[in-house]
């Protein structure tokens, strides 16, 4: 008893301490996240106030443009307006409104820096930020995810200001103000504090409200990405002939006794490029692996099914008309569905599901036809089972229905085309004291096909509409309809207009409804490798901290030297943002290279990793495939690429502000 007692502690022990160490794991992925996003606006902010020649942020803006329409065209896409585009007219007309939108909001962003100074754009920043996410959760009526940051931002206040106060009172002539964090943070709790009343106030969630909140964050979204980012790349490239660039470049290439610190700078450029490039990598296979099985579910399956809420379907010619006459139908089968049991030749059971086909129809909605082996989908008509071989053809046997099975459940049985078998089904059956027994049903093997799916091959089996519904005792009547489409993408609203086409009772299930948890799964293993190997990046970033900082203690006498001729603090602090930028643009672009070209060469690798070792790295009999599938998402590139360049711009935003309020006679006292 005492150690079942013991045990149950530690068991409840162990769960507080797993539980607390997951939220707090959340709790600082979240901060980082923070930190670096809004540190990287700041260092961004820094560039804009830079950009000087109109035709430098022309450029930046016409380079931007094609970017941002190559990433709308999948919006675009969606609209029905759009089916009959090109891909390439579809991009033009993106990029033409996305030109619009980014002269817009980079005649905003410069307007905005030019009138107003550093520290108030930040605080107006911060008041948008938290009055957006005060409103977006608010409105959703979540009263403790409203209160959970206010008393973070509360408690750091608090935390500032006794820190203050501590400092002055060991150095009375400390000045007496706040400091600029404590101001931010202050000015981001206040922010933050409706979110609380709204939740609390509100009844019930108010669907306008949490849309205000986020229409306000998609809106400083876009003034920072499609306004304040070409704006920083243009005054990035006029600090190109500037003396803080001149500075920046030979502090990287750093020679005889600095030679530590280029290695360092190396290691960052290194981190994240691997980081960068491992990411691509995985990704891209992990998206193969997805296109793999969705294009094998699809293949077996339609893309959308038609179904009558109220029983089976009776008049499905006139379905069948309905559907069809749709234009981005390309074909329509019915279909009939049934339970039962194969038993072989030797009394061996197993279950299996019956589906009964058109085989006129059938070959074009699904990939049946193609995935046979053996045998054909005319072969489904019935016919006298063939006699044994060396006996004579009975002319009295009667023609019995064909059956298309899988391989393996040919190889579990032993079957092969022509052979007999019989299907019992556990309704139908005569009366018997306990019920209606089983009923039995006679078929011949018409064929046998192969797909990537061991269960599929072991489980379902096919033959004709007649030989289903006469198996299922029902009169002529369809359980649905099968639909394939010419863009499974846009199955859904196909299936939209079918229903509008259909009305009552008759309702549709899109292919992304058949197996919900097997894509969730999928997309959850996705999302956790990109945020594990991100922590590559995180790292990485910490690292071009840490050189940044050193360098700044090696280059003080040299910062003070600066300061003294006359440089500003704005410089100085331009001069090591410029470093984490050309580290960070650097390492992303030789990650995004590297990952594109070892993604494209996996076959070429795994043959010569199974070519050393002399194993094989991927059993076709046990993975379906014998080499790794992949594809490059562009989309998952541009987004790598910026976390990559967030978290570089982030990083140099504290050492750089250190460097900058170097006070030069400190730093020429020792030389």
């Amino acid at each position: 008893m005492i150690l079942q007692a013991l045990w149950d502690v530690l068991a409840t022990a162990g769960g507080t301490v797993a539980l607390s160490f997951i939220v707090a794991l959340a709790v600082g992925i979240n901060a980082l996240t923070l930190v670096f996003l809004g540190s990287s606006v700041v260092v961004l902010e820094r560039f804009a106030r830079s950009a000087r020649r109109g035709g430098s942020i022309a450029l930046a803006s016409l380079a931007a443009a094609p970017l941002v329409g190559a990433l709308a065209v999948p919006l675009l896409g969606e609209n029905s307006a759009a089916d009959a585009l090109s891909p390439l007219a579809l991009w033009l007309r993106a990029t033409a409104v996305a030109a619009v939108g980014v002269a817009v909001f980079v005649a905003f962003s410069r307007f905005a820096i030019r009138r107003a100074a550093p520290e108030r754009l930040a605080t107006a920043s911060l008041v948008v930020l938290g009055l957006g996410y005060a409103l977006l959760v608010g409105g959703t009526d979540r009263l403790v995810v409203a209160a959970a940051p206010v008393i973070v931002a509360g408690a750091a206040w608090l935390a500032l200001r006794l820190r203050r106060r501590a400092r002055l009172a060991a150095d009375p002539s400390a000045p007496t103000g706040p400091g600029e964090a404590e101001r931010w943070v202050r000015v981001l709790a206040i922010s933050l504090l409706p979110g609380i009343a709204i939740a609390a106030l509100l009844p019930i969630p108010q669907q306008p409200v949490a849309l205000a909140g986020a229409a306000l964050l998609a809106t400083f979204g876009a003034l920072v990405l499609l306004g304040l980012l070409p704006l920083a790349a243009a005054g990035l490239v006029d600090l190109r002939p500037s003396a803080e660039w001149f500075i920046a470049a030979r502090y990287l290439v750093a020679k005889r006794r600095q030679t530590f610190i280029s290695i360092i700078t190396l290691i960052c450029v290194g981190g994240v490029a691997v980081g960068v490039w491992l990411i691509i990598t995985v990704l891209s296979v992990m998206n193969g692996f997805e296109r793999v099985w969705r294009d094998e579910i699809i293949g077996n399956r339609a893309h959308f099914t038609v179904h009558s809420g109220v029983g089976p379907i009776g008049d499905y010619a006139h379905v069948l008309d309905v559907v069809t006459a749709q234009p981005d139908v390309r074909g329509a089968t019915p279909y009939v569905d049934a339970e039962g049991m194969i038993r072989g030749t030797q009394g061996r059971i197993l279950a299996i599901r019956l589906r009964g086909v058109d085989p006129d129809r059938v070959g074009g909605v699904t990939d049946l036809a193609d995935d046979l082996i053996e045998g054909s989908l005319d072969d489904l008509a019935p016919r006298p089972i063939p006699p044994a071989e060396g006996a004579e053809p009975d002319p009295e046997d009667e023609p019995v229905p064909g059956l298309l099975i899988g391989h393996e459940l040919a190889s579990t049985f032993g079957l092969s085309v022509g052979d007999p078998l019989v299907l019992v089904s556990p309704f139908g059956g005569p009366p018997t004291p306990l019920g209606p027994g089983p009923r039995l049903k006679r078929f011949r093997v018409a064929g046998i096909f192969s797909s990537s799916f061991f269960q599929w091959d072991e489980i379902f089996t096919y033959t004709d509409l007649e030989a289903a519904q006469d198996f299922k005792r029902v009169a002529n009547v369809v359980d649905g309809i099968e639909v394939r489409v010419r863009d499974f993408y846009r199955s859904q609203r196909v299936a939209r207009a079918v229903e509008g086409e259909l009305g009552f009772p008759y309702f549709t299930r899109d292919w992304k409804e058949y197996f919900p948890s097997f894509f969730q799964a999928l997309k959850t293993e996705r999302v956790m490798m990109f945020v594990l190997l991100a922590m590559i990046m995180v790292v990485a970033a910490f690292v071009i901290v840490a050189t940044l900082i050193m360098m700044i203690m090696e280059k003080s006498s040299d910062i003070a030297i600066l300061k003294a001729m006359g440089a500003r603090d704005e410089s100085i602090e331009r001069i090591f943002a410029i470093e984490g930028t050309l580290i960070g643009i650097v390492g992303t672009g030789v990650g995004v290279v590297l990952g594109i070209i070892v993604t494209t060469q996996l076959g070429w690798i795994q043959q010569q990793i199974e070519a050393v070792t002399g194993i094989d790295t991927l059993p076709a009999s046990v993975y379906q495939f014998s080499s790794l599938p992949w594809r490059i998402d562009p989309v998952q590139i541009v987004l790598v690429a910026a976390i990559a360049m967030v978290l570089s711009l982030g990083a140099t935003l504290l050492p750089s502000r250190q460097g900058a309020r170097l006070d030069p006679a400190e730093g020429l006292r020792y030389e």
